[in-house]
């Protein structure tokens, strides 16, 4: 008997909200199927109260559940509580659903590039885009929303593309041939050292604006 309850308790331990960094300062925040929405927000709650969580950028993997637009908010506010942001949302799609589902269009949509955009390549995306990898010099990512680089941005980025100033540029290294918001244009100084921490553009004011994170 005591040997079924151990089972059981390994078996309980096991559900439960996921949070993995994919590179400093993203996190990826995997949805548990297994419980309810409810739990798997007061999870969220529970473990980005570390501080360890506090000033990243996150993906909520949803999975295959189904989150209406008050949950999305509930978790955006507890997220946005701790000093964290999320960028966007990534689900699973069976593969006999995916022929069937409507292009996605809405703001919160995320393309992820796992890998390094190279010289001569070209992303283009109606929504956030995240590269897990370098922006090589002579390629190009444009995108309708954020533009967020974890490792070197080197090449032309265009973030706001339809004319959102809303928009951002975040890289862990951000020396662009060419960084455009909206209709607004910068470039690199051509003297410019290799930072060594994370910045982010943005518009204020009428112009860009890039600072440390």
């Amino acid at each position: 008997m005591i040997l079924n309850k151990r089972l059981i308790l390994k078996r309980e331990e096991a559900l439960g909200v996921e949070i993995k960094g994919i590179t400093v300062p993203a996190l990826m925040i995997k949805l548990d199927e297994n419980i309810s929405i409810d739990e798997n927000i007061n999870q969220i709650e529970k473990k980005l109260s570390n501080a360890f969580f506090k000033g990243s950028i996150a993906i909520i993997d949803t999975g295959n559940m189904k989150i209406d637009e008050e949950n999305r908010k509930k978790i955006e506010k507890i997220v946005e509580k701790h000093n964290s942001s999320v960028i966007g949302y990534k689900k699973s799609v069976k593969s006999e659903e995916k022929a069937d589902l409507p292009e996605i269009n809405e703001k919160k949509s995320l393309k992820i590039i796992n890998r390094t955009v190279r010289s001569g390549q070209r992303v283009e995306y109606d929504g956030d885009i995240l590269i897990i990898g370098d922006v090589n010099p002579d390629a190009y990512v444009i995108s309708s929303g954020n533009v967020i680089v974890m490792g070197a941005l080197r090449g032309f980025v265009h973030a706001g593309a339809n004319g959102d100033e809303t928009a951002v540029v975040l890289a862990l290294k951000l020396m662009p041939q060419q960084l455009r918001i909206a209709n607004y244009l910068t470039r690199s100084p051509d003297d410019t050292e290799e930072p060594d921490y994370p910045e982010k553009a943005y518009i204020e004011d009428g112009k860009i604006i890039i600072e440390k994170i």
